[in-house]
């Protein structure tokens, strides 16, 4: 059940980004819109002289005053109106949108460590699995999926993977730490839902869903069932598997979080 709702979250991101994409980007396009449409009636209602480099230029015609009955009570209103919203333009983006991205930032990138490590966390479980020494330079080959699939994948007996060797390998302690990995991770992902706006609709749907996922897998049982459904969640997690794409380099997650 666990294992068909984490393969639901591939379709839902990658169906929708690029309509996601261009829906995020609208209130950018309108604010740079009213700012170009306000400094140019603010040029053309200004009494000032054009600057000499540009008289006699296409660019004069554009900016000529604009013609009214009563042209100096218009040009001044049309002035006025015009530097103020450009005032306040500046304004949000001082206040508002520059301390929102910078905090956006901020998260998304230790959103995106924390869950660097915790796939590193998790590797360093199954070698542990297997009685290996921790090898750093092993360890960081082991965090690419194609390379992760060709390691645990590799036949170590005539009828065993290595990664049945692995789950074989995983006793209760090393079961409890990967419970708290993803407790970690859980509490990461909702910290991010809750400190930042998350415009992206899709994005803050999979987090959601994303949650759910490692709030389920924290708490199943020792059954044999249960514990199967966790192996296939890591294994899903760190080689890209799908059942709609089968083996795949993409990481949902960490192109989700990027897209933050």
């Amino acid at each position: 059940m666990y294992g068909a709702a984490w393969f639901r979250l591939n379709v839902l991101f990658y169906m929708k980004r690029l309509a996601t994409v261009l829906r995020r980007k609208t209130l950018a396009i309108v604010l740079w819109l009213l700012f170009l449409a306000s400094t140019f009636f603010m040029f053309k209602a200004s009494r000032d002289p054009m600057p000499l480099l540009l008289r006699e230029t296409v660019i004069e015609s554009w900016f000529s005053q604009l013609s009214t009955g009563n042209q100096i009570t218009f040009n001044q209103i049309t002035f006025n109106l015009a530097g103020g919203i450009i005032s306040g333009l500046f304004i949000y983006v001082l206040v508002v949108w520059l301390p929102e991205q910078c905090k956006r930032r901020r998260v998304r990138d230790s959103l995106a460590q924390h869950y660097d490590l915790f796939k590193e966390e998790c590797i360093s479980i199954f070698l542990s699995a297997l009685q290996q020494s921790h090898d750093p330079e092993l360890l960081q080959r082991l965090k690419y999926r194609s390379y992760f699939r060709q390691y645990f994948k590799e036949k170590i007996a005539p009828d065993q993977e290595r990664w049945h060797s692995v789950i074989n390998g995983l006793n209760g302690q090393l079961v409890k730490q990967l419970f708290v990995e993803l407790e970690i991770l859980m509490n990461e992902v909702r910290y991010a839902l809750t400190v930042i706006d998350i415009e992206n609709e899709d994005a803050f749907t999979f987090l959601k869903r994303v949650s759910q996922v490692l709030y389920r897998y924290r708490n199943v049982s020792d059954t044999y069932d249960d514990m199967r459904q966790l192996y296939s969640f890591m294994w899903v997690v760190h080689t890209g598997w799908s059942v709609i794409d089968g083996y795949t380099d993409k990481d949902v997650i960490a192109d989700i979080i990027e897209a933050i």
